[in-house]
């Protein structure tokens, strides 16, 4: 051990013993200033100085304070001694000479605990909806027995304050069942309660969230990963993959009403009422003449046989007429090739590590559940592997691909990845673009997932008691319990967004 202590040890010493005589002011002004409510006996007396002496040596402004600890603050300017000397209470000098880093460390604290206030008041409100139950202070939505993890119960407050600014007098609860996002967290977290994992119910959101990762109408999420082309040229599968999401998830119409064509070598997309268009065309009828020869139905009326007007243009030779628009080569309708994609051979894909899953755009993949295991780890886990931001990570694949994913089949949540069995291709995506796009608010992935809820609904409660029956099966301890009468109830709400299914189409007009 040295015999000297070095001058950085004193320092060390001295500013310790100045940062803990700060921060234990700090403590007894914040609680002086939990105790100073309207009505309460304190008064600040403003004739009386905070301090005993203030003085500068120096760049050091040195406070002795009423109380007789001192504190003081290096590199101080003339402003300091004088804003001191002015100082009306010690909350002016501490504010005066306090480190950034203390400064920082109490407004943190200080907005923790309006947050922390804030949001058990929201719970209490959040009681008073039929969607929630609230016992001491834990949130669960009504009829299943597994509490809301503390971040969703604030997403929730957060949807239904600012539908309550919209609502005013009106029916809250009726505009929040059309409120498309709070439908989407109902959903989801009806679906996290069927995984047989408790860890994802309680933690997939935070994940989410933290990730950049975005949720759909009913309630599953999108994310990214890398694949291997197998076919050389799958120009056809990235365009109307693309486009077909795109119209969906950014115009929000309709991809029934789209064409696909190929045009100069290049595919183009074409909305059906362009297919067409009105010109004014020579009468076939009567080469343009406006009259035509009828030696027949003039006889039936006594007539000698002669020329007669045309009833097709009415005798001007012209009339207008919908005429096909050149677009190139049709390919076929934008719905129609999109589903018809699976069947496609340009349309296979693999992964980059076995090289022996069969990915296709718009076909499921999945492996056994039994095959994949639970980990925290971001790599080197069993599971098909998924990501938001880190899509350089998720397989060393030429191809990206944006995917959609039910929480119910999650299995594995990590940093940045997670691991799932099963997950549904939508559409290939420019590496360039594979992250952005899910930062994109205009690309709304509200939008993208209703044909996969409705498979997702077929036999969804007995699939439920299998996933549960799995899983209790490989482990000793006993894992948090969701009842046949909860999975009835989930199923059963999850079920009524088969009717709520909407196929309107919005305008940009």
């Amino acid at each position: 051990m040295s015999k000297f202590l070095s001058l950085n040890w004193f320092k060390s010493k001295i500013e310790n013993t100045l940062e803990k005589v700060i921060t234990n002011k700090l403590q007894d002004l914040m609680e002086q200033e939990d105790n100073d409510l309207p009505g309460s006996d304190y008064d600040v007396d403003l004739s009386k100085k905070p301090y005993l002496n203030v003085k500068m040596v120096n760049d050091v402004l040195t406070i002795v304070l009423n109380d007789g600890n001192i504190i003081s603050k290096p590199n101080a300017t003339q402003d300091d001694f004088i804003a001191a000397r002015n100082a009306r209470t010690e909350q002016e000098l501490f504010g005066l000479v306090v480190c950034p880093e203390v400064r920082e460390e109490r407004r943190k604290r200080e907005a923790e605990i309006a947050r922390m206030e804030a949001l058990n008041k929201g719970i209490q409100s959040l009681g008073e909806l039929s969607d929630f139950t609230v016992k001491e202070n834990t949130v669960y939505l009504t009829g299943i027995d597994r509490s809301l993890p503390q971040i969703l119960v604030e997403e929730f407050l957060d949807v239904v304050e600012t539908q309550k600014y919209y609502t005013g007098f009106g029916n809250l609860e009726a505009d929040l069942a059309s409120n498309e996002k709070y439908q989407s967290l109902k959903r989801f977290f009806m679906w996290c309660c069927l995984n047989p994992r408790a860890e994802v119910a309680h933690e997939l959101y935070r994940f989410l969230k933290e990730n950049s990762f975005r949720i759909t109408k009913q309630g599953f999420f999108v994310a990214l990963r890398n694949v291997v082309t197998l076919h050389g040229s799958p120009e056809l599968v990235h365009f109307v993959s693309n486009a077909y999401n795109k119209v969906k998830a950014v115009w929000k119409k309709k991809p029934d009403d789209y064409t696909v064509f190929l045009q100069n070598g290049e595919y183009k997309l074409v909305h059906n009422a362009d297919l067409f268009e009105t010109k004014v065309v020579e009468c076939d009828n009567c080469d343009g003449t406006g009259e035509y020869w009828d030696e027949y139905e003039s006889e039936e009326y006594g007539n000698d046989p002669g020329y007669v007007t045309c009833n097709v243009c009415d005798g001007d030779g012209t009339y207008e007429a919908s005429v096909p628009v050149e677009h190139g080569q049709q390919i076929g309708g934008l719905t129609e090739l999109y589903l018809d994609l699976p069947n496609r051979e340009e349309n296979r894909f693999t992964d980059d590590w076995t090289k022996t899953f069969d990915i296709r755009i718009g076909r499921v993949v999945n492996m056994p559940m039994d095959q994949c295991n639970w980990s925290t780890q971001d790599c080197a886990a069993a599971g098909l592997h998924f990501t938001a931001d880190q899509i350089h990570y998720v397989g060393c694949g030429d191809q990206s691909v944006l995917v959609l994913i039910n929480p119910m089949k999650v299995v594995g949540i990590g940093e940045h990845k997670g691991r799932c069995y099963e997950y549904l291709p939508i559409m290939t995506v420019p590496r360039e673009e594979a992250t952005s796009i899910l930062h994109d608010l205009d690309f709304d992935t509200l939008e993208i997932d209703e044909d996969y809820a409705i498979r997702e609904l077929e036999s969804l409660e007995e699939k439920a008691k299998e996933g549960f029956a799995a899983e209790s099966r490989k482990y000793d301890f006993n894992i948090p319990h969701v009842s046949t009468m909860e999975i009835k109830t989930i199923v059963r709400s999850l079920e009524d967004m088969r009717n709520s299914i909407s196929k309107r189409v919005v305008s940009l007009d």
